[in-house]
């Protein structure tokens, strides 16, 4: 039984949102690349090149052709730089998309039609023709028309297209000696081998030591014995001093009449004789 196919999901260059929505921006948006799409068989006037003429994977060689014509004006000529076709611009533009979603893949292919439709750009810019068709300097007008416009779908294209070509331009070898990129650093082909362990030396086991006690301090360091007390020399001195014995109160008993003595002073009672 066949497996289903798996794709990875692969934002273009530049693209924030989702891999279905990434174009359509609105109502309005949605209706030109409608129209675009579908008027590109009525206006198709574009010429393959003998170069471009595949095979490829996403792109028909029309399409591959108008990404070349894009890739030439966004990459001018100055010395030292090799051209777009001379690095494989258009194909290695086919090799991003082919990382994309099939929705993806889809919509960049409507783009393409769209920026090379002619009656867009009779709408837009005025020029009844299509982009490969223009000159120079038209074709720099309709890539600032569709960098600057207000419609958010005709930014977002041109923001798409920018980066498609220049991620596909800067990525290839040939450019780098002229930026001043040296290149991805060289990676093994092969793991390192692995140093062979050193040897460790056989432990032979030994029988475990007995634990010692702590080691007592030495005398000097020890601090003096405190005296101690017997215990009953402890209880007394805890005890409170007792206190001093008070003589017990009696109550005085009246002596009786009979033995009261009577003073003799030699003066008598009266009635009473003088013996």
């Amino acid at each position: 039984m066949a497996r289903r196919q798996r794709y990875q999901r692969v934002l273009l260059p530049g693209e924030k949102e989702g891999r279905r929505d990434f174009l359509k921006k609105g109502l309005l948006g949605g209706l030109i690349l409608a129209v675009g799409g579908g008027t590109w068989l009525f206006t198709r006037r574009t010429r393959a090149q003998r170069s471009l003429e595949g095979p490829f994977q996403v792109l028909s060689p029309e399409e591959a052709t108008v990404m070349l014509a894009v890739a030439n004006r966004l990459v001018p000529e100055r010395v030292g730089f090799p051209r777009p076709l001379d690095v494989g611009v258009p194909r290695k533009v086919d090799a991003i998309l082919a990382m994309a979603h099939p929705a993806t893949q889809k919509e960049a292919r409507q783009l393409v039609r769209l920026f090379e439709n002619a009656l867009t750009g009779l709408a837009f810019e005025g020029q009844l023709r299509t982009f490969t068709n223009s000159s120079p300097e038209e074709q720099d007008e309709r890539l600032r028309g569709w960098a600057t416009s207000r419609i958010t779908l005709r930014r977002t294209g041109y923001r798409a297209l920018k980066r498609l070509v220049y991620a596909a331009y800067y990525a290839s070898p040939e450019t780098w000696p002229v930026i001043g990129y040296a290149g991805p650093p060289d990676l093994p082909s092969q793991p390192p081998a692995r140093k062979p362990e050193a040897e460790k030396p056989e432990v032979v086991d030994r029988p475990a030591r007995p634990q010692r006690a702590a080691e007592a301090p030495p005398e000097a360091a020890r601090p003096p014995p405190r005296p101690q007390r017997p215990p009953e020399a402890a209880t007394e001195a805890a005890r409170p001093p007792p206190r001093p014995a008070q003589p017990e109160s009696r109550p005085i008993e009246p002596a009786p009449v009979d033995e009261v003595p009577v003073p003799r002073t030699g003066m008598g009672i009266p009635g009473e004789e003088k013996r």
